[in-house]
């Protein structure tokens, strides 16, 4: 009790700031810990003014690494995330990560609030038994279920921060992820759905 971690960003290596250290961690090799979980990712950027976010401690790295050192399942791994980005926020651009164990794979899509809200909006959806998914540097998440937690968890306010902020204007029911946070363009179409064909 009372240990903090210093976290610093994957990408830059620059000191980002501290947070409490859990009780107990995994062992952790690579992208994998001790119990099948393994996390991997691409960033796809997303609307620019959610890029970044001022006094946001927990990068996207840093993520996966205490995710792995905390959970014993890709479901608990997404909690362990999301709570992260909500108590310290998230320090990073828009990002996609696939999180599995020997079970269950599960696609996690993360971007920060911007300069509007500490934290972070997020969808994760389960990748049917059978399936597989690809994504390479571009949001993959559409439309995904709102009332069934065993193929979809996502942020309280997913929808209703991309409204409140004018980044989407429909019913419920038609909100599209990836479409709102990371709209297809020609150079993103050209460069990233190409290589998941």
């Amino acid at each position: 009790p009372g240990t903090m971690r210093k976290i610093i960003d994957w990408d830059s290596g620059k000191y980002l700031g501290e947070i409490a250290e859990a009780l107990q961690t995994y062992n952790v090799i690579g992208n994998m810990n001790e119990f099948a979980v393994a996390i991997g990712e691409t960033t796809f950027g997303g609307i620019e003014p959610l890029q970044s976010q001022p006094g946001a401690i927990v990068d996207y790295g840093s993520l996966i690494y205490i995710a792995l050192e905390r959970s014993k399942t890709a479901r608990e791994a997404i909690s362990t995330m999301t709570s992260l980005v909500a108590l310290y926020g998230y320090a990073s651009e828009g990002e996609s990560f696939s999180i599995a164990d020997p079970n269950e794979v599960w696609i996690l899509e993360m971007i920060g609030k911007g300069k509007f809200e500490f934290g972070a909006v997020w969808v994760a959806v389960k990748v049917p038994d059978g399936y597989i998914s690809s994504h390479a540097n571009q949001a993959r998440i559409q439309q995904f279920p709102l009332n069934d937690t065993n193929l979809a968890v996502y942020s309280p306010d997913v929808i209703a921060f991309a409204r409140q902020h004018g980044y989407y204007q429909g019913s419920d029911d038609r909100f599209r992820f990836s479409r709102t946070q990371n709209p297809v363009t020609f150079d993103g179409a050209r460069a990233c759905a190409m290589r998941v064909w």
